[in-house]
């Protein structure tokens, strides 16, 4: 099963693959989305906020990254790591700076 993930507010899209992470599939569609540890859920660069759709629960490795998160954004809604999050539905979510990779 494949899903749909639109990130704003570039409005950029694309499709993850069921039990793919989000950072993997975002990259293979070629979008720029930084992360600075490779995808080990160390940095937290590539931390989203999740505004519709649904997630597999949080790895411990990203529970600890995102306790360290907590209290330090704006966010509204859960934040989630895009190296550990794996949709389990079309989502939407809100991550700036994510753009075309040139």
């Amino acid at each position: 099963m494949t899903h749909r993930v639109t990130v704003t507010p570039s409005g950029l899209a694309f499709s993850v693959e069921n039990g793919d992470v989000l950072l993997h599939a975002a990259h293979g569609a070629g979008l720029d989305w930084r992360s600075v540890c490779g995808g080990h859920g160390q940095c937290r660069t590539c931390f989203f906020e999740v505004l519709v759709g649904a997630f597999d629960p949080p790895s411990p490795i990203e529970e600890q990254a995102l306790r360290t998160l907590a209290g330090t954004t704006n966010a509204k809604g859960p934040l989630r790591l895009a190296c550990q999050a794996r949709p389990r539905s079309d989502a939407t979510v809100r991550k700036f700076g994510v753009r075309c990779a040139s």
